[in-house]
C-alpha cells in the first residue's frame, strides 16, 4: 500500500524539529526507525524501491517514496508497525517504526559485508604430512591409536605416538628416542633396496611396518639423533583394501 502526501511532508520539511542524526543500519536483521509526528523520517536504501507493504490506516501514517529513498510520517503519536520493503533486485527489507524522542533524521541501511567464500584446499598427501608437522586439525579427522612398526634395532625407541585417521589415510606422529651414547643418523628412506646400513645409521627401511597399509610420505623434524637425543617422525600411510 502507498499512500503518498507529498504536500504535507513538503511542508513538514520546513518545520522546526529536535531529531537525531543520520545513521546506519545493516540490512541483515529489521531496522528499527524512531520517528515524530511534525517531522519525516528518510531511510536510504542500497537500491531503488520497487514497492512498500505497511499493514496502517492512511490517516494514522504516511509514507513515499523515490528511488531509494523511503519517506515515513506518523500521523497519530501512538502509531506503531512494520513495513516490508521490496528493492528492485527482489530483496526484501524489514523495517519496524513507533513514535519516540528523539526522532531519526536518516537512516542510511548498508549491506552486510560479503565474507569472501573460502575455497577448500584439495586434500593430499602432501597437505596431509604438512597438518602432522603443524599439528593443524583436519576436517572429519579421527585421533585413534594405531599399530606402531618395529624398529628392530635396540638403538632406538619409540613413544608417544599418536595416529590420525582421514578417509582412508592414516598419519602417524611418533617420538624416536636414541638410547645411545654417540650420535645416530636416520635414514628415512623406505622402500629401497640398498647394502646394510652403516653401524651409525638407524634406516627405516630395516623396520617391520604394520600390515594393510602403504606407506605414502616420511619427514622428520631431524634426521640427526645427539647422544639421548630425539626427534619426532612423520608418516603418511593409505589403508589397503
Amino acid at each position: 500500500m502507498r499512500s503518498v502526501r507529498v504536500p504535507a511532508l513538503i511542508l513538514l520539511l520546513c518545520s522546526p524539529c529536535v531529531c537525531g542524526a543520520a545513521r546506519s543500519a545493516s540490512t541483515d536483521q529489521p531496522v528499527a526507525v524512531k520517528l515524530e509526528p511534525a517531522q519525516p523520517t528518510a531511510v536510504a536504501l542500497p537500491e531503488p524501491v520497487a514497492s512498500v507493504s505497511a499493514g496502517v490506516a492512511p490517516e494514522r501514517f504516511s509514507l513515499d517514496y523515490d528511488g531509494p529513498y523511503l519517506f515515513l510520517l506518523p500521523l497519530d503519536p501512538t502509531v506503531a508497525g512494520r513495513l516490508f520493503v521490496v528493492g528492485q533486485s527482489g530483496k526484501l527489507y524489514t523495517i519496524t517504526f513507533k513514535v519516540a524522542t528523539p526522532a531519526d533524521d536518516v537512516v542510511h541501511l548498508t549491506a552486510p559485508a560479503s565474507t569472501p567464500a573460502v575455497t577448500p584446499q584439495p586434500f593430499t598427501v602432501a597437505s596431509f604430512l604438512r597438518a602432522l608437522r603443524t599439528g593443524t586439525d583436519l576436517p572429519g579427522q579421527q585421533v585413534s591409536d594405531g599399530p606402531l612398526p618395529a624398529p628392530n634395532d635396540p638403538r632406538i625407541r619409540l613413544t608417544d605416538a599418536t595416529t590420525i585417521a582421514r578417509g582412508a589415510m592414516r598419519g602417524l606422529v611418533v617420538t624416536v628416542r636414541n638410547t645411545q651414547t654417540v650420535p645416530l643418523a636416520l635414514d628415512i628412506r623406505v622402500g629401497e633396496t640398498r647394502g646394510g646400513p652403516a653401524e651409525d645409521v638407524v634406516a627405516l627401511s630395516t623396520w617391520t611396518w604394520p600390515p594393510r597399509l602403504t606407506i605414502k610420505a616420511v619427514a622428520a623434524e631431524a634426521e640427526m639423533l645427539g647422544p639421548a637425543g630425539q626427534t619426532r617422525l612423520y608418516v603418511v600411510f593409505e589403508q589397503r583394501r
